[in-house]
């Protein structure tokens, strides 16, 4: 592999550009951990990932093996070809210092957005100025039920992978997400290995 590293709990990966053709493998190493990915066209800078076009697109809110990550323009920047899991968060969006002030009433919090921006440095001025729609939250689950919209335990389990084939040069951005204060994971986040090669 060209790349392998293990990203520490609550950490991030430095943004890389992964070309086409090569994969990206996310590997949950401890089980229950989500994982925050942002891609986009290394080519145009306001190409990002779309998870709404995403689900349309597949016509489904399921996104497993076989499917096309699509980006706002409808470019389709990867395909998944392995899926130990099968249950993810496509519907965009990360926490946030505000967000877990409001949900948790707690303040100065380690979170994706603030994760993001740091592995995005180089190529997004602000935290701000990330895209809510151009984050997908791997192994993530949500549930709904009776008018509610819910955060449950990650049926992922150690050694479960996610992997995405490339289908444009890729600039990838990845959060191992630090929260500890729902189910989302396990309460303990935990590590998880990053690699990309052909």
């Amino acid at each position: 592999m060209d790349i392998d590293v293990v990203i520490p709990p609550r950490g991030f990966l430095r943004a890389r550009l992964v070309p086409a053709g090569a994969c990206l493998r996310i590997t949950d190493l401890g089980g229950r951990q989500a994982v925050d990915v942002m891609l986009r066209s290394a080519a145009d800078t306001r190409d990002w990932l779309s998870c709404i076009f995403t689900t349309l697109l597949n016509g489904t809110d399921r996104i497993t093996t076989g499917h096309v990550l699509y980006s706002k323009a409808a470019t389709p920047l990867a395909t998944v070809t392995q899926d130990d899991v099968g249950r993810h968060w496509f519907g965009g969006g990360f926490c946030s210092e505000e967000t877990n002030r409001f949900r948790y009433g707690v303040e100065g919090t380690i979170n994706c957005r603030d994760n993001l921006a740091a592995s995005l440095a180089d190529w997004v001025g602000h935290p701000m100025d990330l895209e809510l729609d151009a984050c997908a939250s791997l192994f993530m689950a949500i549930a709904y039920g009776a008018g509610r919209v819910s955060i449950e335990e990650s049926p992922s389990r150690p050694g479960s992978v996610f992997e995405l084939r490339a289908e444009t040069d890729l600039l990838v951005g990845l959060s191992n997400c630090p929260a500890d204060r729902n189910p989302g994971n396990g309460f303990q986040p935990s590590e998880v290995r990053v690699q990309v090669g052909s």
